[in-house]
């Protein structure tokens, strides 16, 4: 891939690429291979051989664990402008989790030997995946932490403020199955707390697409 107004566009949208001097984004776009999923389709899976870093560009996508009893857990959702897969870069081991397409979408897919090779003549950019991979991690610890102390409500609260971009009505419908993996519950527990939030005000579902009524109550609620 060339790189063009657009392809520049879309590789300093990521935080890691930002400060990049041309003649390495051109490098970085000779890497990227586009590619289409529809939804539900896997895109890689735990374990296997490290598969590129991936900038989304458009649609949604989770990355989730599976246990061995076969339980689902969304440990991130991703959408567009956001990359993801980045930890083998570093460590050169598998891809550390799985991930599938929620709906149909397109991904940018940069080879690991194309970006080592950038890295090589541009070590800026280790320390800047270094950097994007620890503040990754610190969310992780925020999510582990809002699994460990708040009641489903309040992680179903924190997962409407997280997705809701500022704005008072989510952008995407989110299926019940969905919410329960991405909260570590199952479906009939989020339905009892989503009609929770719905009697105290805070939010309202129409045709499943959820509302924000009280932004301040939700924030209070998730412990932000």
């Amino acid at each position: 891939m060339n790189l063009t107004t657009k392809t520049r566009g879309w590789l300093v949208s990521v935080p890691f690429f930002t400060a990049l001097p041309d003649e390495a984004l051109a490098l970085l776009a000779q890497c990227v291979v586009e590619r289409r999923y529809r939804a539900g389709e896997i895109i890689f899976l735990e374990g296997e051989t490290f598969a590129g870093l991936h900038i989304a560009i458009s649609g949604t996508l989770k990355l989730y664990s599976v246990s061995e009893r076969g339980r689902e857990h969304v440990l991130m959702v991703v959408s567009e402008g956001d990359s993801f897969n980045e930890v083998p870069l570093l460590d050169g081991g598998p891809n550390p989790v799985n991930c599938a397409a929620l709906d149909d979408a397109v991904v940018w897919v940069l080879s690991g030997e194309g970006i080592d090779d950038v890295c090589r003549r541009f070590p800026a950019l280790r320390e800047m995946l270094i950097t994007n991979v620890t503040t990754r991690c610190r969310q992780l610890i925020k999510q582990i932490c809002r699994l460990s102390f708040l009641s489903v409500t309040g992680r179903l609260a924190a997962f409407i403020l997280n997705h809701s971009n500022g704005e008072p009505v989510l952008a995407r419908e989110w299926t019940g199955a969905e919410l329960a993996a991405s909260l570590g519950t199952v479906r009939e527990v989020v339905s009892r707390s989503t009609s929770e939030l719905q009697r105290l005000g805070l939010i309202e579902v129409n045709a499943r697409r959820i509302h924000i009524l009280d932004r301040s109550g939700l924030e209070e609620l998730a412990g932000f």
